[in-house]
């Protein structure tokens, strides 16, 4: 492991002074779950995972701040990808830094950003592999879902370069010595499509929404509260794909 920080350390020191700035793009693949074959979710399962090659991902980022957005792919319509995105883990925009990153939640819970501090907890791999001309190394971790039914345990799986020395990512995940081309969450794998790096123009990187900001705590008591399905069933909020 020692070993391991010591290269990637060097070469992080040959290249930091080179990239300032840089715009990825990333699509999404999604997999299906074992235990949802031959059940009622089997079906807009399979449909979310048909969707997803419509979605498009952009990671535009500085030295200091990232911003993680999607593209709805032409030819469909908002109900087409908005299970897609839901099944891959995406809520909205993302704005990050290197401690945490801010995403204004769906409509359907209010007018809040939620702000998720940047999980620490990887462990570097001794394990490479090339990600469009790139040399990668491997991290692992584990997101952990604790609802009504128990306490999950899902693998992460991340690659990421050394050679391009930002600690940030698709969906919000970042906090490793080098940018993730690569991320795998359980059964959903965010894979890089083009990179650009050092654009002419300083990427707009803007700013969330004017909302009260939640932790994850006060998000969970919100989305178990009851309250968005007494907005449902009365007409208040519509689950639109946008806002």
């Amino acid at each position: 492991m020692k070993f391991v920080k010591l290269i990637l350390f060097l070469l992080c020191l040959n290249s930091f002074s080179q990239i300032k700035n840089g715009r990825i793009e990333y699509g999404v693949t999604i997999e299906m779950i074992d235990g949802f074959r031959g059940t009622i979710l089997e079906k807009p399962y399979t449909e979310s995972m048909n969707n997803a090659r419509y979605l498009n991902f952009t990671l535009l980022f500085d030295k200091d701040n990232a911003f993680f957005s999607c593209d709805d792919g032409l030819g469909t319509i908002n109900d087409d990808v908005f299970m897609s995105k839901v099944t891959a883990g995406y809520m909205n925009e993302i704005y990050q830094n290197k401690d945490f990153s801010l995403s204004a939640v769906h409509p359907i819970y209010g007018q809040y950003v939620l702000k998720k501090e940047i999980s620490k907890d990887w462990e570097l791999v001794n394990e490479t592999k090339e990600i469009e001309g790139f040399l990668c190394y491997k991290a692992t971790s584990t997101k952990i879902v604790i609802n009504d039914k128990g306490t999950f345990r899902f693998p992460i799986i991340a690659w990421y370069c050394p050679k391009i020395p930002v600690s940030f990512g698709p969906n919000g995940y970042g906090n490793l010595p080098g940018l993730i081309l690569e991320l795998q969450v359980r059964n959903v794998v965010y894979g890089v499509k083009k990179i650009d790096l050092n654009l002419k123009k300083t990427p707009l990187l803007g700013k969330p929404k004017d909302y009260t900001i939640i932790t994850e705590e006060e998000f969970d008591k919100i989305v178990k509260s009851g309250k968005v399905e007494e907005n449902f069933k009365r007409g208040f909020v519509k689950p639109v794909d946008k806002f």
